[in-house]
């Protein structure tokens, strides 16, 4: 089962590749690794919209699941032999200097322990944790299981039936490929995840500084005990901050290459993400607004690639939240105050603030404060000497999307601080890889500093 899960999630990353080399045909071997760890969210996300508009129109999952392989191995083979020239022109030699050797075996070392965290957390949640077994896997299975009575997991009373399917449709092919809904399935879905979300954070810090601070932040990233447990809980935050990582990525490498075809890639992630949870609808408003910006200040065409990427899962959600979702719990559910009420009442701000400012220090409940970590680094490091175009916006996607969080918070109608504390840590996580790409960008790499010591 275990390799007939690993066998099932291939095609789809082989599809997402295949996408990102025909849109941005580069063959730099920095951007080549981006496009590699990217491949995983874009195919993974074009298989769970067409599948899912694929069992709406009444066909089979089964046929769906052949056809998608079959195209998947033929646009390869296209996709290599249109690049055929520049394949075997390439210089594909790896080498790595000296003086990043020590970095190079710290990076090993730090992934084979984040692989063991991942398995270990398998191994202890199997099924994920409460939300997976009570949302995500559970509408997957209802899905599978149910045949042309698949709507029937908008029935379910226990979660939130209004939430996105892609995770459930992406769980569902893969037990469709394997003829078996083990929990290997979904496992192996977030291990692939969680891997490329780590690697997609080297490579876009690889690609604007060097090895060794690209090192660093993966290292940083890799080593906290919550990483590793969020992603094998199997629940869509991990997922989310993979996404939100690469559209803030992309979006800071094309203020670099001005390559406006990279926009195309940035409007379907942020589209994407609406599909991913419910919360996704916000980042998605953030980066769409964003780039609106962008439009005004400096290049329209890029925007105009932009809406063509969000153009599909824009319109997948639409049809998604209007014809089979029901309503979400944030506004069907009445609360004891009105919402002018919870506007004007001081004490909500203060308990937000005293609650999710306890929450942030205390970032995934370590003995050490991550987040005071990263802060004393910050001063006694300092800024870099290069300035890296368009860093302001990383820096204002996180600080948006919070104070977006926060404001929901004010409305929420559930009880406010059960809201927080169940919750809070959560929405933390998905700005914390695109906070780490900030902080790598714009501090002094290791390199930087002992030559400043060296001067000195």
């Amino acid at each position: 089962m275990i390799f007939l899960s690993f066998l099932g999630l291939i095609p789809r990353v082989l599809l997402g590749f295949c996408i990102i080399q025909t849109l941005w045909d580069t063959f730099e071997k920095k951007h080549l690794l981006i496009k590699l760890f990217l491949a995983g969210v874009i195919g993974f996300g074009v298989s769970s919209l067409l599948s899912f508009l694929w069992i709406w129109l009444g066909l089979s999952m089964f046929i769906y699941a052949i056809l998608e392989s079959i195209f998947a191995l033929l646009f390869a083979i296209w996709v290599v032999y249109k690049n055929r020239n520049q394949i075997f022109s390439a210089q594909w030699s790896f080498s790595i200097d000296r003086s990043n050797t020590i970095w190079l075996i710290l990076l090993i070392a730090g992934a084979l322990l984040y692989i063991f965290g991942l398995i270990t957390t398998y191994l202890e949640y199997p099924h994920g944790r409460m939300d997976a077994w009570t949302n995500w896997n559970v509408a997957a299975r209802i899905i599978y299981l149910g045949g042309s009575d698949w709507q029937n997991t908008f029935q379910r009373q226990l979660d939130h039936a209004d939430y996105p399917l892609f995770m459930s449709m992406s769980n569902t092919l893969t037990w469709t490929m394997m003829g078996k809904d083990s929990t290997w399935g979904p496992a192996m879905y977030h291990f692939f995840i969680s891997l490329f979300t780590a690697g997609l954070l080297f490579a876009l810090v690889n690609a604007s500084r060097n090895f060794k601070q690209a090192s660093l932040a993966v290292i940083l990233f890799m080593a906290q005990p919550f990483t590793a447990g969020n992603s094998l809980s199997q629940l869509a935050d991990f997922p989310l901050s993979y996404m939100i990582l690469a559209m803030g990525g992309l979006t800071l490498l094309y203020f670099q290459i001005k390559e406006k075809r990279i926009a195309v890639l940035i409007g379907f992630l942020a589209g994407l993400a609406a599909w991913t949870k419910n919360e996704g609808v916000v980042v998605a408003v953030i980066c769409t607004a964003g780039w609106g910006l962008i439009a005004l200040l400096n290049d329209r065409p890029a925007f105009k690639n932009y809406l063509f990427g969000l153009a599909l899962p824009l319109i997948v959600v639409i049809l998604f939240k209007v014809f089979l979702a029901p309503p979400s719990d944030l506004f069907s559910t009445p609360g004891k105050e009105s919402l002018f009420e919870k506007i004007t009442d001081i004490g909500r701000y203060i308990t937000i603030f005293k609650i999710g400012g306890s929450s942030l220090w205390n970032l995934g409940g370590g003995a050490i404060s991550v987040t005071g970590i990263l802060l004393a680094y910050m001063l006694v490091v300092g800024k870099a000497q290069e300035n890296i175009p368009g860093l302001w916006i990383i820096g204002s996607m996180v600080i948006i999307q919070l104070l977006v969080y926060f404001a929901i918070y004010i409305i929420t109608p559930h009880d406010l601080i059960w809201h927080l504390e169940t919750s809070v840590g959560r929405l933390y996580s998905h700005v914390f890889p695109l906070a780490l790409l900030w902080l790598f960008n714009w501090t002094a790499s290791p390199q930087e500093l002992y030559l400043s010591m060296k001067e000195k």
